[in-house]
């Protein structure tokens, strides 16, 4: 009888943690915080982020934990801005209250004495307007592994980021780095460049003043849903540059709003075997389809998503993901590192 009980209150135990969604931990500031929260539906992973700044003068941690959508990973970067070191890490979790732990950012900054044959990077942040000087400061990497990268965003209009554009130049293990990651349409730039020797990621550009070469390819372009941003009449054409030669279109869920949201555009052949639409666009449940050829990313055309399919044509049997570099890192940037903070 006893055995019968506990079978009953183990099934009504996990009706109730469907019927009321995934708990986390959600807090802004605070290490220690252990206040829970219940998930919305859309939301079905725990978040923890930390951005640790090293000045002259002391140690500074900013903590933020909260639910989050799928189709994220783990992921750091740190980098110079504002004559102080910063550092940022993400880890993600799908386990009940599972983002109860910090990552360990000091215990890997304020290791004693250095591996051997750590990267020597050029460093920047656009908080300080930095990446635009002729000098570029240089900073030695704090793990063995890392690449040097190059991460510039913009988004056209200004809208979507506090900040018109955002670059970073700095240390980082970003998955998918072995070639360049990029993505454009007509509201959005992206491009990650990484590479594994030491200062090897000097050069400067301003990809607006000097956008990248065209390169024969046009696809569809357009962000939003079917009533706004993706309706037949929003939906353009866009000529792709540099190395974005394949057309994507890609649907999921709005990671704030819970609605369904799409998304057309140029991609690099490796972005599109990546989750990097999902981090940048904060999307859950992506369904990711890329195409070669003119205008090829037409699938999505009235009130229906994309399904489960397989791997793009561009998939190179890629391992597992290492690494990721958040969008939302870099609005924290923005926000916590702007000049009237310094």
């Amino acid at each position: 009888m006893h055995f019968f009980f506990w079978i009953c209150f183990c099934l009504l135990s996990s009706l109730v943690a469907q019927a009321f969604g995934l708990q986390c931990y959600s807090c802004d500031g605070d290490s220690n915080c252990l206040e829970a929260q219940v998930c919305p539906e859309h939301q079905d992973r725990c978040r923890t982020t930390v951005m640790t700044t090293l000045t002259r003068s002391g140690i500074s941690t900013y903590y933020n934990k909260d639910c989050d959508v799928s189709g994220k990973a783990n992921n750091s970067v740190s980098y110079l801005s504002n004559n102080q070191v910063v550092f940022l890490a993400e880890e993600h979790c799908e386990r009940e209250l599972c983002n109860e732990h910090t990552p360990y950012v000091l215990d890997v900054l304020l290791a004693r004495g250095h591996p051997p044959n750590l990267r020597q990077c050029y460093s920047c942040g656009s908080a300080d307007q930095s990446c635009s000087n002729l000098t570029l400061a240089q900073m030695r990497c704090s793990r063995p592994g890392e690449h040097c990268v190059d991460i510039t965003s913009f988004t056209v209009p200004e809208e979507f980021f506090p900040q018109d554009e955002l670059h970073i130049k700095g240390c980082a293990q970003l998955s998918h780095c072995w070639e360049t990651l990029g993505f454009h349409n007509q509201n959005s730039f992206y491009l990650i460049q990484c590479c594994n020797s030491s200062l090897c990621n000097k050069e400067t550009r301003d990809y607006k003043a000097s956008p990248l070469p065209l390169n024969g390819a046009t696809c569809y372009s357009c962000e939003g849903n079917f009533s706004h941003g993706c309706a037949p009449e929003d939906i353009t054409q866009e000529q792709c540059r540099g190395p974005m030669s394949q057309c994507l279109e890609a649907s999921g869920i709005d990671g704030v709003s819970g609605q369904s949201s799409i998304i057309k555009g140029c991609a690099s052949p490796l972005w599109c075997d990546s989750p990097y639409t999902a981090i940048y666009k904060n999307l859950g449940a992506l369904h990711t389809r890329c195409c070669t050829g003119k205008l090829c990313n037409s699938r999505i055309t009235d009130e229906t998503t994309l399904k489960p399919s397989g791997r793009s044509q561009a998939s190179h049997n890629l391992p597992a993901p290492l690494v990721l570099l958040s969008a939302s890192l870099l609005l924290w940037l923005a926000f916590l590192l702007g000049p009237e903070s310094s």
